[in-house]
């Protein structure tokens, strides 16, 4: 491997580690806000979420990539380039807090809780740091230095969640109203992204030493701003996915179950119990593409070198752990899900919408591990395109089966929507690359999710429903004995060869744990 390459590796890792602690962060600290704010608090905070997400959607996995290979493309006039690249992103983050503040009023009425109005129109706020965010990251990965991306990622959620934390208990004891309280929270999502900010301005004036760019604009930088907003939109729009039919969730679920239970007060408890399955998928998903993305930057390295028959190799390894991984991280959820809901959320109430919810985790799974390939080969319109289509169809899904259903059919339109963006990305990495693995393989991992299931199912049904504490011992000790049934079952039948175990991360220690029967 070159050296370059060495770079690209062992810099993706550094994001991908980041990127993680991150994600596992934004997940956690909403169960701790739900039990002291209670089903209403987190639907009035999960109304407005979205938002948010989004923007770290952008300033993370659309823009800084896009910049970077901007600067990459342009190196003679880098610098010149990067101040007008930061005003096509100010005027981006323009447009958004304009949409967003003057918005609030008919966005609220759209969801249909005018009392959100205020909390929307601080969500519009954080985006005006967006062109520093987005922008600062992409200057510092044109350079191969992903450092500072990562420690101001990490940074931001330090600093967002600690706040959100201390303002919800704050509040909660002064009896503050829960839309109060949500207005915190939003402000502390604020505060954590203003900390990223300061720290990459920070980085980034030691780096520069207070040289100024000169700005003037030449012919053909149309092209360049054109690839900045389109293609770095197209490249996040998979990434996007999940917190888009949030968003959708957002906009119409809760307003749709008002007219299902004919009290709103009652609806707000159901779509805030609906709710808690976001950081539920949040985390499976991030168990299981952690594993498989580790793949990525190896294809990158060989698409670099031209090495298409390793590429095909490793391709396909990606896509046998996103959907090994992915789909036991789903069942598992699904098999733990009440005592799960007990120990985190203090009641086992919907646990039923939520297990079919945590499906959504296999085909997110598979559907970003294969995106991440295509990118990696520089395919990726055609399954982003489908994928922003695939908003439309859960919104539309939602209309027509929350009435009938409730929130059941809000997780079903989710799962659908996400099924088909998963079906058309795997197609397409076919077409690309020609391979379809087999049956076998199949067989295989479905024997180990049956024998997961088994005795799990078996575990609960001997240990007695009881308190949210024997709840919380119970989880764990399914999840711990699910996992260990289910790689007992699939991995030591060879799952993977032992070659394919080599290139995943803590694989050889499961090879050393599973003994194989076969090479």
């Amino acid at each position: 491997m070159t050296d370059a390459s060495q770079t690209m590796v062992k810099g993706a890792a550094v994001l991908t580690l980041a990127a993680v602690i991150s994600k596992i962060l934004s997940a956690l600290y909403r169960v701790p806000f739900q039990n002291m704010t209670g089903d209403i608090g987190f639907y009035i905070y999960q109304q407005v979420y979205p938002f948010y997400g989004l923007l770290i959607a952008l300033c993370t996995y659309a823009f800084p990539v896009m910049v970077s290979r901007i600067l990459i493309e342009h190196e003679e006039d880098r610098e010149r380039i990067f101040k007008l690249l930061g005003l096509v992103l100010a005027g981006t983050g323009l447009a958004w807090f304009l949409a967003l503040f003057f918005g609030a009023p008919l966005i609220a009425e759209w969801m249909g809780d005018p009392m959100l109005e205020p909390l929307i129109s601080l969500s519009a706020w954080p985006f005006l740091l967006l062109p520093f965010l987005a922008g600062g990251k992409g200057w510092f990965q044109a350079q191969n230095n992903m450092v500072p991306s990562a420690v101001s990622q990490v940074t931001e959620q330090l600093v967002r969640v600690s706040v959100i934390l201390v303002a919800a208990f704050v509040l909660t004891a002064q009896g503050a109203s829960l839309y109060t309280i949500g207005e915190g929270a939003v402000i502390g999502s604020t505060a954590g992204l203003a900390v990223g900010v300061l720290l990459l301005l920070y980085l980034g004036r030691v780096q520069l030493n207070g040289r100024s760019f000169a700005l003037s604009i030449k012919k053909g930088d149309r092209a360049i701003f054109r690839a900045l907003i389109v293609r770095g939109t197209a490249m996040g729009m998979v990434s996007m996915l999940l917190i888009l039919y949030q968003l959708m969730d957002a906009l119409n679920v809760y307003a749709l179950l008002t007219g299902f239970t004919g009290d709103a007060e009652e609806a707000k408890v159901i779509k805030g119990i609906y709710d808690r399955g976001q950081p539920l998928i949040q985390i499976g998903v991030v168990a299981a593409t952690s594993l498989s993305l580790a793949v990525v930057p190896m294809i990158a390295a060989d698409m670099e070198r031209n090495r298409m028959a390793d590429v095909k190799k490793k391709s396909a390894l990606a896509l046998k752990t996103g959907i090994v991984f992915g789909a036991a991280a789903s069942i598992g959820l699904m098999n733990i899900i009440k005592p799960l809901n007990t120990f985190l959320f203090q009641t086992d109430e919907g646990s039923g919408v939520l297990a079919l919810y945590v499906l959504a985790v296999l085909f997110a799974s598979i559907a970003l591990t294969v995106n991440s390939v295509l990118q990696g080969m520089g395919s990726y319109h055609i399954i982003a395109w489908l994928a922003a289509f695939s908003v439309a169809i859960k919104y539309g899904l939602n209309e027509w089966l929350v009435p009938l259903f409730g929130t059941a059919g809000a997780a079903l339109a989710t799962v659908t929507a996400i099924f088909i963006v998963t079906v058309a990305a795997v197609l397409r990495l076919r077409a690309k690359i020609g391979f379809l693995l087999t049956g076998r393989f199949y067989r295989r991992l479905l024997l180990g999710l049956v024998v997961m299931t088994v005795v799990v199912q078996g575990l609960l049904w001997l240990w007695p429903d009881g308190s949210r504490l024997s709840s919380a011992m119970v989880s764990i000790l399914a999840a711990a004995v699910g996992a260990w049934s289910f790689f007992a079952a699939s991995w030591s039948r060879d799952l993977f060869t032992k070659e394919e175990a080599a290139q995943i991360p803590f694989g050889r220690k499961l090879d050393r744990l599973f003994h194989r029967s076969g090479k």
